[in-house]
């Protein structure tokens, strides 16, 4: 779970941090979801099956990393509706998260480009688009809390992972003018 980004609590949906980690880490077959409506329309133009390189996520600030280079496959592409079956949120039911492309990379890595901010609160929104997330060997899910119900059936670990970014838990991620100091737990106390 990508802390420094959840958008449920109103990041960008675009940090490239944990992507670029796994990349650097020459892992194979994972996931994320990035909202990037020019990515979307580069894959709309080329056509399911064409191939792409693209500049994908990081469009936003300097918090939630660069944009991504990659070579990929585009392997679904759809208006980004779908429906939640079971009884969750609040009972919403209807999702949109705007035109929507899938790509695929060499490494099996799955991107799902958005052209809306959606907070990934059911499986569906994945489902929808013929992925299967259960196959996948690591996701990247945009949120912390909200994501549980969807995704802990389908996990054999959820880890939250303390990224930079505007929705960080972690003090140590900002730049703060005109504070006090001490203030902890930036600066531990000072005991006589």
């Amino acid at each position: 779970m990508d802390v420094g980004d959840n958008v449920g609590a109103g990041s960008p949906a675009d940090s490239t941090i944990l992507l670029a980690e796994i990349l650097r880490q020459n892992a194979r077959n994972s996931l994320v979801i990035l909202y990037d409506p020019a990515a979307v329309q580069a894959c709309l133009a080329a056509g399911p099956g064409a191939i792409v390189h693209l500049q994908v996520g990081g469009h936003t600030d300097h918090l939630h990393g660069q944009p991504i280079p990659i070579e990929a496959t585009v392997r679904t592409l759809s208006d980004g509706r779908f429906v939640e079956p079971q009884i969750r949120h609040g009972g919403w039911g209807d999702f949109d998260q705007g035109l929507t492309a899938v790509v695929e990379t060499p490494a099996a890595h799955t991107i799902v480009l958005t052209s809306r901010r959606m907070a990934p609160l059911s499986l569906e929104q994945l489902i929808s688009l013929g992925i299967h997330p259960e196959w996948k060997r690591i996701l990247i899910v945009k949120g912390v809390v909200a994501p549980r119900a969807a995704y802990e059936p389908i996990a054999s670990q959820i880890l939250l992972v303390d990224t930079p970014g505007v929705t960080s838990d972690n003090p140590h991620h900002f730049t703060y003018q005109r504070r006090r100091q001490p203030l902890f737990p930036l600066e531990q106390p000072t005991w006589p």
